[in-house]
């Protein structure tokens, strides 16, 4: 099967992915934080999953940003960025529906792209993943702190293989293995970007997105895998109709192993017997921005009419442009303010925090709510639980102040904003606390940065370098190299 490498442009940034296979279906593979594209095919246990995928479908296999043999990032991507990055490899894919499986780290980006574009997908396939890391979420979480704690040991080893005890628990008695492990975590990531992928996982939330995937649904998870089997139930009760299969043993990849052939087969039967339903439904996924002008009435009584008319139209076509720079759609103008809505929270926040320079150009103050969910189109305008909470959240902000729910924060985790302490707000006609946060700054301050001077010693040795090379060109002998390092148990 063909294993060329080929790469798609997100925003500047290469993303790396292979095409094994022939289809239809379509279905893509949006790997973990620890992945190679081609050192995968020098473990003769992840090469059968993915040959014994493709043989049923057009497989596509992706690395993510900062990740393999994608481009190397500055910074952790946030989750905005890692669903740009799935769209990309689509489109360079030429693909227009698939079904989406993510595994651990990729698994939040599916949640988050088959909430966004249901019309894309078929189905979506969660695999040991989590929508919510951090350890005091109310509901189950992926990790516990004793859990984190762990992983940050991994990290002060890095390369050194320990990760395997994690992943693939069943191998770690076979040195060879422990070998191949080592390398892969030397060539997929850095010290540094390690240690900021683990300490970025607590911020990442987007729970907001489960209620909202309108595609059929597969969960699968171990039942003692080191993230919690509670929080994938969690999240197969939340998706509509979503179907949970627990999985016995404790490997975070199940499907490099024995299990394997069941994983595919549960994989091929779902592909087979979902009913794709596409966007019959109305309910769409986005970021909700609502601003209001302050004191709006006394304004235009200083003003007067004829000046107050003319600054509004000045202003208008302003916000308008603020709008369509970050890709969103003004949905509304309700006289003193707008209503606007993005697919990105990223892009929802920071023209938040453009609207607000506008505003201020033109001597006004404009007060923002910014929050994520489900709404559903209606005219010239939208509605539903979410377009009302934010709503909510601006009465809430004070005069130039912009208030983004814990729901958005935790989504541009990483984007570059510093936020103000998160508070609970009780809103009229809400009948729970919103937790959210106000807007300090949208300059790189927050920016999930590696230490790079961590890496020293742990980047990919000649002998990686050398090992790798061969995966990618003669990747049969790379496969023959990799069973004997599955033989030696020593």
């Amino acid at each position: 099967m063909s294993r060329v490498t080929r790469y798609a442009d997100s925003g500047g940034q290469s993303i790396a992915y292979q095409v094994i296979g022939n289809g239809p279906p379509t279905v893509m593979l949006v790997q973990g934080l620890m992945s190679h594209l081609d050192l995968q095919w020098y473990d003769p246990l992840y090469a059968s999953f993915l040959n014994q995928l493709a043989s049923f479908c057009r497989l596509i296999v992706m690395d993510q940003r900062g990740v393999g043999l994608s481009d190397a990032s500055s910074s952790i991507p946030t989750i905005d960025e890692r669903v740009a990055d799935v769209r990309a490899v689509a489109d360079a894919a030429g693909v227009d529906r698939m079904y989406l499986i993510g595994h651990c780290h990729g698994g939040p980006a599916a949640i988050v792209y088959g909430a966004t574009y249901p019309e894309r997908l078929d189905g979506l396939v969660l695999m040991s993943t989590f929508a919510n890391g951090s350890p005091d979420a109310i509901h189950p979480a992926a990790a516990t702190e004793e859990g984190y704690a762990r992983w940050m040991e991994v990290v002060d080893h890095w390369g050194e293989g320990r990760s395997i005890e994690f992943f693939n628990p069943n191998r770690t008695a076979r040195r060879g293995y422990r070998t191949l492990f080592a390398t892969f975590e030397r060539s997929a990531l850095s010290k540094g970007m390690a240690r900021a992928a683990v300490e970025s996982t607590r911020r990442i939330d987007v729970t907001a997105a489960l209620t909202e995937v309108r595609v059929p649904t597969l969960v699968m998870h171990c039942t003692d895998d080191f993230m919690s089997v509670e929080a994938a139930k969690f999240m197969a009760a939340s998706i509509p109709d979503a179907k949970f299969v627990e999985l016995d043993g404790a490997d975070h990849v199940p499907f490099i192993g024995a299990g394997a052939q069941q994983i595919v087969a549960r994989i091929r039967e779902f592909v087979r017997t979902s009913h794709p339903v596409g966007a019959t439904s109305t309910d769409r996924f986005g970021a909700i921005v609502m601003t209001d002008i302050i004191e709006s009435t006394r304004a235009a009584s200083e003003f007067g009419d004829a000046r107050w008319a003319d600054m509004l139209a000045r202003h208008d076509v302003q916000v308008h442009d603020d709008i369509d720079r970050h890709h969103g759609e003004c949905v509304k103008f309700t006289g003193d303010g707008y209503l606007a809505i993005f697919e990105s929270c990223e892009d929802a926040v920071r023209c938040a925090a453009s609207l607000q320079r506008t505003a201020a150009e033109f001597d006004l103050a404009i007060r923002c709510g910014v929050h994520a969910g489900g709404y559903e189109p209606a005219g010239q305008d939208a509605i539903g639980l979410t377009v009302i909470i934010a709503s909510r959240l601006m009465a809430a902000a004070g005069a130039s102040k912009i208030l983004v729910s814990e729901v958005v924060v935790n989504s541009v985790a990483g984007a570059g904003f510093r936020f103000g302490a998160d508070h609970s707000f009780e809103l009229k006609g809400i009948d729970y606390p919103v937790r959210a946060a106000e807007l300090v700054a949208d300059s790189g301050a927050e920016r999930w940065l590696p230490d790079l001077s961590q890496d020293a010693g742990q980047r990919p040795t000649r002998l990686d370098k050398i090992i790798t090379a061969a995966a990618r060109r003669f990747p049969a002998v790379a496969h023959v190299a990799g069973r004997s390092l599955a033989r030696d148990t020593g």
